[in-house]
């Protein structure tokens, strides 16, 4: 992937980004916003929209089940639209800097940084953090991880 980076600098960085239970906490309302600012039909966005409107869930413990509870915020793990929405919901989140590289594959993301680039890492990093919490993402710290590649 970021073999031609080494061929002009000297080390590539590699943000590796986790966001904490990413498919879970999709808050609905942002993911319905930028929904409609897609080109498709409105009633794409409402079907999809309805889909995820009214669920609940209940807990079973042995012969006791719980009574239903509503779902607030999720894009419904193991349905066959539910990678395709995370996608959506992360479609605004770009790189600072057209020198860098973003892969988003569902809830992987991965940032290439190299070594000659015109904005500064820490402020990459800033970007991360202020689209998370811009859409009601949650960034886990400690699964998040800088790796770096160089030429020897």
């Amino acid at each position: 992937m970021s073999l031609w980076l080494l061929e002009t600098n000297s080390y590539v960085r590699w943000l590796l980004i986790d966001f904490s239970k990413a498919f879970d906490v999709v808050d609905r309302g942002i993911l319905a916003a930028k929904l409609t600012g897609l080109d498709m039909p409105p009633a794409i966005s409402f079907w999809i929209v309805s889909f995820l409107t009214g669920r609940t869930q209940q807990v079973k413990h042995g012969f006791q089940l719980s009574s239903p509870k509503p779902i607030n915020r999720d894009i419904a793990q193991g349905s066959g639209l539910g990678p395709t929405l995370y996608i959506i919901m992360e479609s605004d989140f770009k790189a600072l800097s057209n020198s860098n590289l973003l892969f988003k594959y569902a809830n992987d993301t991965t940032l290439l940084v190299p070594e000659i680039t015109d904005v500064d890492i820490n402020d990459k990093f800033s970007n991360v953090l202020k689209w998370a919490t811009d859409n009601r993402m949650i960034v886990n710290l400690r699964k998040t991880k800088k790796l770096f590649y160089d030429v020897f």
